[in-house]
């Protein structure tokens, strides 16, 4: 089924046409829950739609509810982008530069038919401004509805943040840039703020196959810019420490979504991969299971 389920999500991304097997009614349930887990509930919804033109197609009564969910989502997206928008304002307006974080801000990268239908996971900005005013307005701020932060999250890894620290210092203009009536990162700012996420959610949190496929898209937006302009991506990884669980996504990229070999900036590693693939698609975080391949990282988790 992981197979068949692999194959939707290339459907609903436009890596694929159609399936190499048309499901059965049992096994279209089995697909929804699945898409559910892993938090695609609205993008395999568009993938169930796209292969109606191939004579598949999705029990009655589970497609009307999927489609319910799938509208649910849409709204949601809607209402979270325009408040994105209103929060940028008031930011503005108060004298401060604001960068929407992941969530609204790359669901632009799914493209015009995809967007809405990422499943939201609710409003990240990161804020600029003199300090001890920032401080101030941020101690007030208590909206629920939108997390404003001073300083990007690195993480517990004291060594890992001595890292990234300076890196974001040194890239910070590419965290403001215009895009349509948003503020957000540029298009390789994006993709490396996504998979340090990733990385940092994958030790302390978990992660679903929805935060990969952020990654992918990302990925996508890189690969479409002039190469020549390009970073040095493995350069880059390498120094911060995150070449080889780069790899590992670069793998589930290529296993699951059908990432191109020309999209890929640094080259596939199977062992990495497949373990992440396995511990997302387990639905669960096991630190067990963690701290043998990442263990300073997983004691980190530990720390208040």
């Amino acid at each position: 089924m992981e197979k068949l389920f692999y194959e939707l999500i290339r459907v609903s991304a436009g890596q694929l046409d159609c399936l190499s097997r048309g499901p059965e009614p049992e096994e279209w349930q089995v697909l929804y829950e699945m898409a559910r887990q892993q938090q695609l509930t609205g993008v395999c919804y568009h993938g169930a739609q796209a292969l109606f033109e191939f004579g598949l197609r999705v029990p009655h009564e589970l497609i009307i509810d999927w489609m319910a969910e799938a509208e649910a989502i849409e709204e949601q997206n809607a209402m979270l982008t325009q408040r994105c928008v209103e929060v940028q304002k008031l930011l503005s307006e108060s004298g401060f530069k604001s960068s929407v974080l992941a969530g609204q801000g790359i669901a632009h990268d799914y493209g015009e038919t995809l967007q809405s239908l990422r499943q939201p996971d609710g409003i990240d900005m990161y804020v600029d401004g003199e300090e001890g005013k920032l401080r101030v307005f941020l101690m007030a701020w208590n909206e629920k509805d939108a997390r404003l932060h001073a300083r990007i999250g690195l993480g517990k890894n004291p060594y890992r943040n001595k890292l990234l620290k300076p890196w974001f210092e040194k890239n910070h203009r590419a965290l403001f840039v215009k895009d349509g009536e948003l503020t957000r990162p540029s298009v390789s700012m994006t993709f490396m703020y996504s998979l340090i996420t990733l990385y940092w959610r994958f030790i302390y949190q978990g992660i679903t196959l929805r935060d990969l496929m952020d990654c992918f898209f990302a990925l996508k937006r890189v690969a479409g810019y002039d190469k020549a302009a390009a970073i040095n991506y493995e350069k880059v990884l390498n120094g911060l420490g995150l070449l080889h669980f780069s790899q590992g996504v670069m793998w589930v990229m290529q296993e699951v979504f059908g990432l191109e070999e020309k999209a890929q900036i640094v080259k596939p590693l199977e062992s990495k991969g497949s373990f992440i693939l396995q511990e997302v698609m387990s639905g669960k975080r096991n630190i067990l299971h963690l701290l043998p391949k990442y263990p300073i990282d997983s004691l980190c988790s530990f720390i208040p």
